[in-house]
């Protein structure tokens, strides 16, 4: 549970800037690097960057802390892996369907949204 929760926080620290960003600007961010995905066309430079750097740092903490926690709270992503933008699209549809969570970090959100999307069995 220690391990848990230091990823958490871990998670939280790596997100986090001088303000803290919540779940409006990830989806904010997070839409926009879909539609760059979708048209290659950036119109949103700052936010594409954003999303798919936070999407790839959260990912490298998964495989990191799930080695210390109990199954229950691991995060299994797909052997093959998951690119960038198919986590942004996980995301998003996670903030889409908990519109109430939006004020939380970030981080958190991401981490949450993956466990959602890829529970261990």
């Amino acid at each position: 549970m220690k391990i848990w929760m230091a990823a958490v926080a871990m998670a939280g620290a790596l997100a986090s800037g001088g303000a803290m960003a919540d779940g409006n600007k990830l989806l904010d961010a997070c839409q926009a690097a879909i539609r760059f995905n979708d048209t290659k066309e950036a119109d949103e430079e700052v936010s594409i960057g954003y999303c798919l750097g936070l999407m790839q740092g959260v990912r490298s903490l998964i495989m990191y802390t799930n080695t210390g926690i109990p199954i229950e709270n691991q995060t299994c992503l797909p052997l093959s892996g998951i690119s960038n933008g198919q986590t942004a699209r996980v995301v998003v549809k996670y903030l889409k369907e908990n519109p109430e969570q939006l004020h939380q970090d970030e981080g958190i959100l991401t981490l949450l949204a993956l466990k959602h999307a890829f529970p261990c069995k």
